[in-house]
């Protein structure tokens, strides 16, 4: 359960908006339209084995990011006290 002082920050909301762009991308019908061919070529791959290694890629970085930047653990408020008097848990 998350502390009543616990937000979002704008990291937070960057790293949401980068995985929902990813995976978007990711489950676009649209490659479908490149099926059973092999032009064009992308790195030397086919278009849809390159465009799958780029989008792994993509999240791979913002995964990492995300990672680095302890995305997920809550910011508390260090001046607020908690319900028992004491001030933020460490």
């Amino acid at each position: 359960m998350r502390p009543n002082d616990a937000k979002m920050s704008g990291k937070a909301k960057l790293i949401w908006i980068l995985l929902l762009i990813g995976f978007a991308c990711m489950e676009f019908p649209g490659v479908f339209f490149f099926k059973d061919k092999a032009e064009p070529y992308i790195f030397g791959f086919p278009f849809i084995y390159a465009f799958n290694l780029i989008m792994w890629a993509y999240m791979v970085v913002v995964i990492l990011y995300a990672y680095m930047s302890n995305w997920g653990e809550p910011k508390f408020d260090e001046n607020k006290k908690d319900e028992n008097g004491g001030g933020a848990a460490e």
